[in-house]
């Protein structure tokens, strides 16, 4: 088989990787805010345990995308698709470190639930599993207009966190034995805020991969 051919199969399995990253991530997306709605603390458990997969995974991801720049000597375009995956698989990982945190609030939450904005966590939820499946489309197939419409999608997000912030706030302020589950409230519509900017970081990555040209990322490594 032609060197070239080798090469254009190992990058192959490369993006198959990620997105198998991908999906273990979006499912403890999923998980995580199923366990906040049901309060069931045998499923965080699950979710915050499956999160040394996600980042097992991640890294071994990072170490093959090192060994293809190490010894296949890539062309340009090869080169930013390499580059960029990592800056993908890093910000995956990320989005898994958020959703095995709002896990671990559930295991910590009271009983008293009546505090918990379950509508606005729900609606967050459902658009931040579009942004993740349409990021991971954009990385895997080049494709900028699908990539910019998940960084535009992110404000939804972003008022959303503001209007779960504002009326948390309010009802902390009215009600001091709500401030204990309304501050782990405030912490989850944080995670979720930080899941929407690491999507929209994708897809910056994605810009990347496409002209070359490297653009503000929403959220820096922490």
């Amino acid at each position: 088989m032609a060197v070239r051919s080798v090469f254009d199969k190992q990058l192959c399995t490369l993006r198959g990787r990620v997105q198998q990253l991908a999906q273990m991530v979006a499912g403890s997306i999923d998980d995580s805010i199923m366990a906040l709605k049901t309060h069931d603390r045998v499923k965080a458990q699950q979710v915050s345990d499956y999160d040394a997969q996600i980042n097992r995974l991640r890294f071994e991801i990072e170490e093959e995308a090192y060994l293809l720049l190490a010894l296949q000597q890539p062309v340009s375009s090869d080169m930013r698709l390499i580059v960029a995956t990592i800056s993908v698989v890093t910000n995956l990982e990320r989005i898994g470190d958020y959703a095995a945190g709002i896990a671990r609030l559930v295991l910590r939450m009271s009983d008293h639930y009546e505090i918990v904005p379950f509508a606005e966590f729900d609606h967050m939820g459902r658009i931040l599993k579009g942004m993740l499946e349409d990021a991971t489309r954009a990385y895997t197939e080049r494709d900028q207009p699908v990539a910019q419409s998940v960084i535009e999608r992110d404000e939804e997000i972003n008022q959303l966190h503001k209007l779960v912030y504002d009326t948390m706030i309010t009802r902390m302020t009215n009600d001091a034995s709500m401030v204990e589950n309304g501050t782990f409230a405030l912490w989850i519509s944080h995670n979720l805020e930080r899941i929407g900017d690491r999507c929209a970081n994708i897809c910056e990555r994605v810009n990347y991969l496409v002209t070359g040209e490297l653009t503000h990322q929403h959220v820096h490594a922490e």
